[in-house]
């Protein structure tokens, strides 16, 4: 599991206060010096007649007023304000007595304008799920293939040209085995994976019916909520000594940023699909299990229909199923590029 720093919780301490003492490495926070980019919290508080807590158990800050509320975690990027999350290019630290805040937040916390929340994501680590296998043939054509034959092709060539671009590919089975769909989303747990990719085809009474699909999580499955406690209850991924309340709230905002990538890929693969010419649907909300619970940014792509007399035929086809696989390859180039440069001008 990535570790981003994502932990926002419910402040006990109100009001104005003078900070706690603490102990603190003056010398790792050397480089956190405050400049014109860090301002005292305090001081933003008197200056705009807002008042801040310190809750030193999880270090939270909360900053208020009458109207506003943020909250903010010592030493991470991501914070809360008015109902939404917020992204800052800097952190708040804790030197020398005192709380530092980016400078950025005067601005967001006066005028309410938010900053998108995009926080800096490299693709590295690819997990691609041949749906089916073993015992478990998927779709059968009339004509006799097996969904789990073309599903585990696709997979194996997908996986080459990921490979070609540098990603670290890893395929949750490589030969005709079955796999519970536990197992299958595990293998993106157990190798950290950036995104988690499964590969299936479709079939339909109506042998008319034709064209790719890209599945993301309904919403009404994603209740990141209910899931967020369920794993609080269960994870060994964060820090030990950090409380429940913590790390349902970390698993919370997880949750929201994996779900709103997804969304973002499926819309990639399908602009993607489409400029190369493919007959493709509109990406579509999915209640499948490897994408609710994989935990990582999901997608699960249907290349074409087996019941559709043209669309096995092609399937059939080497040359296509490398089409596909390029295609979907191609995608995720495309988003790993956005959120590439979305970090490199934060770094700015």
């Amino acid at each position: 599991m990535k570790k981003y720093c994502l932990c926002i919780l419910l402040i006990l301490a109100i009001g104005c206060a003078s900070v706690p003492a603490r102990r603190v490495n003056t010398r790792a926070n050397a480089r956190y010096c405050p400049t014109s980019a860090l301002i005292d919290v305090n001081e933003l508080c008197q200056k705009h007649d807002m008042r801040y807590g310190f809750d030193t158990l999880d270090d939270v800050v909360r900053i208020f007023s009458s109207e506003k509320e943020m909250r903010l975690l010592l030493n991470s990027s991501v914070g809360y304000f008015d109902g939404g999350i917020i992204y800052l290019k800097r952190a708040p630290i804790y030197s020398e007595g005192k709380i530092f805040i980016p400078a950025e937040i005067e601005k967001i916390f006066t005028s309410g304008l938010r900053v998108p929340f995009k926080p800096p994501f490299t693709i590295k680590t690819i997990v691609i799920d041949p749906g089916h296998g073993g015992k478990d043939p998927g779709a059968i054509s009339p004509t006799g293939l097996m969904e789990k034959e073309i599903n585990l092709k696709v997979a194996k060539y997908l996986e080459d040209e990921l490979r070609k671009r540098g990603f670290r590919v890893i395929l949750t089975r490589s030969r005709d085995t079955f796999l519970t769909l536990e197992e299958r989303v595990s293998v993106a747990k157990k190798y950290s994976a950036d995104l988690f990719v499964s590969v299936h085809a479709n079939s339909n009474r109506a042998k008319y019916v034709s064209g790719i699909e890209v599945y993301y999580l309904s919403p009404s499955h994603f209740n990141s909520n209910e899931r967020s406690i369920k794993l609080a209850k269960i994870d060994s991924v964060w820090p030990k000594g950090m409380t429940f309340s913590a790390k349902a709230i970390l698993w919370d905002l997880l949750l929201t940023k994996n779900y709103a990538i997804s969304v973002e890929f499926s819309q990639v693969l399908y602009s993607t699909f489409k400029n190369l010419g493919f007959k493709v649907k509109v990406p579509r909300k999915g209640p499948y299990y490897v994408l609710k619970s994989a935990y990582v940014p999901s997608v699960l792509v249907e290349i074409g229909y087996l019941s559709n007399k043209y669309e096995e035929k092609v399937l059939r086809r080497t040359y296509y199923q490398k089409q596909i696989a390029e295609s979907i390859a191609l995608g995720i180039v495309s988003l790993n590029k956005t959120y590439t440069r979305l970090a490199r001008a934060d770094a700015r």
